[in-house]
């Protein structure tokens, strides 16, 4: 995990040309045990992510900040996880921006990068402080069912 945080902040520090301008924000899935820790870059309108709660460790990706016409503003991240069972996925999220509570989330899958499904959507909370605890069944990573 000290691994993926260390390479991730790195990779920030090369996005943002050495600039001061990153801010670390933690975010939990409603009605879920997991979340994210998104570092945002404003001025190099990029981000990176950890996953927290009950994925803490378990995922890690980049994304950048923009709009999406049916979405408005919106972070898209992607994210490469091993599933539980060992099958490779790619995820991408889509999280509204800026990031207040309340805000939407989604994320889509593939198994194949030829077709793209469609996971989870609902919205998220700020989590203010360190705190890891959540409340939630699963993880944004699990099968629906």
């Amino acid at each position: 995990m000290k691994t993926r945080l260390m390479l991730c902040t790195a990779a920030l520090a090369i996005c943002a040309g050495g600039t001061a301008t990153a801010k670390t924000v933690s975010i939990s899935f409603d009605g879920l045990c997991d979340g994210m820790d998104i570092i945002v870059d404003k001025n190099g309108h990029t981000a990176l992510e950890t996953g927290n709660g009950c994925d803490e460790g378990a995922n890690f990706g980049a994304g950048t900040i923009g709009k999406i016409k049916t979405r408005g503003n919106a972070i898209t991240f992607g994210v490469n996880l091993s599933a539980k069972g060992g099958e490779a996925y790619q995820y991408i999220y889509v999280i509204q921006y800026p990031l207040v509570t309340g805000g939407t989330w989604s994320n889509f899958y593939t198994m194949d990068g030829k077709t793209l499904s469609k996971q989870y959507s609902s919205t998220y909370t700020v989590i203010d402080g360190a705190s890891k605890t959540r409340k939630g069944p699963r993880s944004s990573t699990d099968p629906v069912r």
